[in-house]
């Protein structure tokens, strides 16, 4: 691969990475949707630039589903929950095909696929839990950092080391914040769990010390 070509794409993906990692700042989804569709293309060019095809085509589709979210302003699950299906099956499908005929069916190939294919299933499930519930924020959280880890290793093989560096950090964050989530619900169990040798209104059986 040609050198200077490398370093332009090495350039592309760390401005990418940066603009990811600014739109986390905003609260807005529009602002974050749109910072991230920003991202999306650059690194289309930049993976294009490389011929990594198995990454590109997951970037193509995810900035399909971030400008599906950006202009389809339905707040019920179900549309969601089908585009998320949709971009599922396609990002598996295209993504093995262009890997085999494309990437020479490469193993590091998979990383991107399955990145996007193992969030896509988390964000999924996350839809069907209750609004506001932990467990929902948790499994965002665990198919982030797969995500992210996937991603990761895939730059290393690509040697698009923005792509590596951003993720990796990307998933030091994500796991604390697993963490946090799992030691909050741990917090919540010890409180919902009854103090030993107390009677409650509930158990009328149990013996009471009269004296």
């Amino acid at each position: 691969m040609d050198k200077t070509v490398l370093l332009i794409a090495n350039i592309l993906t760390f401005i990418g990475s940066a603009i990811a990692t600014i739109a986390a700042l905003f609260k807005s989804k529009r602002r974050v949707l749109l910072f991230q569709s920003v991202n999306h293309v650059i690194e289309i060019v930049a993976q294009g630039m490389t011929k990594a095809y198995s990454g590109m085509v997951q970037e193509i589709i995810t900035l399909l589903y971030s400008v599906i979210l950006l202009f389809v302003k339905s707040t019920k699950k179900a549309p969601k929950i089908i585009v998320s299906v949709v971009c599922l099956v396609a990002g598996v499908v295209l993504g093995v095909i262009i890997n085999v005929r494309f990437s020479g069916n490469v193993w590091y190939g998979y990383f991107p696929i399955a990145a996007a294919a193992i969030y896509a299933l988390f964000v999924i499930i996350a839809f069907l839990s209750k609004k506001g519930e932990v467990k929902g924020d948790l499994l965002l959280k665990i198919g982030l950092m797969i995500n992210v880890a996937c991603w990761s290793a895939y730059g290393w093989f690509v040697k698009l080391y923005p792509v590596m560096a951003f993720n990796g950090v990307a998933f030091f964050f994500a796991a604390i914040s697993v963490v946090r989530i799992l030691l909050s619900l741990r917090r919540r169990n010890d409180q919902d769990q009854p103090l030993p040798f107390t009677r409650s209104v509930e158990d009328p059986d149990l013996p009471v010390d009269n004296k």
